[in-house]
């Protein structure tokens, strides 16, 4: 008898088919008929058993029909065909803004491990959660992503401040504990933080991410009212006390900043609540102002920055709370770009971009995007037509 079992899948008989949740967020199906060329089978959970079979052929016949089946992973929450990016898979993890790997030079690192969201704010900038328009999602697995960030971190030679800031949700990864861990105890890396906006966050999890090494939560929360709340994060069930319940609980174990974003004539009496909030806590505040962006939700207007600095100089003179200071930015070695603007580059395809009408290529271990539809060949050149910090984007030819 053969029992194959994962961690990482769960498996349910479903009519004439497995469902396989991989990942928790992530799903897909085996076909019946397909899982019984390889012999009879049940399911128990995390395992698969074939009675019959030994343990080399079961798992070698499972494995093939499992890669193979994958390839139609869909997100639970978006329900967006996913690509997996994994050792194996030849995708590069630096060169997206979306996903991966974002360097700009800095002692701060943005590691960006999936793509996807269970908020769906109405001021979203990146267009994240369940009404958003892209119709592609990502998820990175964690040992490639830690090993692609040792090898940058060894070539940079210098201490970085690293923060988990996807475009979504990063407490829907579900190994984000063993990838603070994994992180944490890399050689350079001065901190880890995370960027999220509480509404996963249990008690248990912040004790699990704070063993695993993590050393800030930075968290968007934008009205104590949970009507207005509600409003802003446009989810019908975000509960602003189990936020509020555990954030409290995290006084004094790590530090606390909270996140909300200005946007005049919409939030400011929210600010000013929670800035009190946060002097009664003793969280940090650091306010972002809203900015328009081209791909974003911009339910108001932005305002210029000198009118957003009065509008804290108030709130902090005030209420005073203790207001997050990043501190000086450092310069470290940035990996050399091996495109610029204007080349044309010959490049292999990827996938389907995450938006229509766009698609991912690579070539010198970068990752590009591309405006335009793929011409249904492997290889092709493409013209660049961004080249910033290892951030690529390109047209077809």
């Amino acid at each position: 008898m053969a029992r194959l079992s994962f961690r990482d899948f769960r498996f349910e008989q479903i009519g004439e088919g497995v469902k396989v949740h991989f990942l928790k967020l992530y799903t897909f199906m085996l076909d019946q008929r397909d899982l019984h060329k390889i012999g009879k089978y049940s399911v128990e959970g995390d395992a698969i058993v074939f009675p019959s079979l030994s343990e080399d052929k079961a798992r070698k016949g499972f494995m093939r029909l499992l890669g193979k089946s994958m390839t139609h992973l869909t997100n639970k929450i978006s329900g967006n065909p996913t690509l997996y990016i994994h050792q194996n898979s030849g995708i590069p993890l630096i060169g997206s803004m979306s996903f991966g790997i974002v360097d700009k030079g800095s002692d701060l690192l943005e590691i960006k491990p999936l793509t996807s969201c269970n908020a769906d704010c109405i001021f979203c900038s990146v267009d994240e959660g369940p009404s958003s328009k892209k119709t592609l999602d990502i998820v990175i697995e964690k040992d490639y992503l830690v090993s692609e960030i040792k090898k940058l971190l060894d070539f940079k030679g210098s201490a970085v401040h690293i923060y988990i800031n996807p475009q979504g949700e990063p407490l829907l990864y579900a190994e984000i504990v063993d990838l603070v861990r994994d992180l944490s105890s890399l050689e350079h890396v001065k901190a880890v933080s995370i960027i999220t906006n509480g509404m996963l966050l249990t008690q248990k999890m912040a004790d699990s991410l704070i063993s695993a090494g993590l050393h800030s939560f930075n968290v968007s929360f934008h009205s104590l009212d949970p009507e207005n709340a509600r409003k802003l994060f446009n989810i019908r069930g975000y509960n602003v006390g189990k936020v509020k319940k555990t954030l409290e609980y995290l006084k004094g174990k790590i530090r606390v900043i909270i996140a909300p974003v200005f946007m005049k004539g919409m939030n400011e009496e929210d600010i000013s609540q929670i800035a009190q909030y946060c002097a009664t806590h003793g969280f940090e505040l650091g306010v972002q102002n809203f900015l328009i962006n081209k791909r974003g939700r911009n339910p108001v207007k932005e305002i210029e920055f000198d009118d957003f600095f009065r509008f804290l100089d108030g709130i902090e003179k005030k209420y005073k709370p203790p207001m997050m200071k990043l501190g000086e930015i450092g310069k470290t070695k940035q990996l050399p770009k091996p495109f610029q603007k204007g080349d044309q580059v010959p490049a292999r395809f990827v996938s389907v971009g995450r938006y229509p009408h766009e698609f991912l290529v690579s070539a010198s271990d970068r990752l590009i995007t591309v405006s335009g539809e793929p011409n249904g060949r492997t290889h092709q050149k493409v013209r660049i037509t961004r080249s910033t910090h290892n951030i690529f984007f390109a047209n077809t030819l």
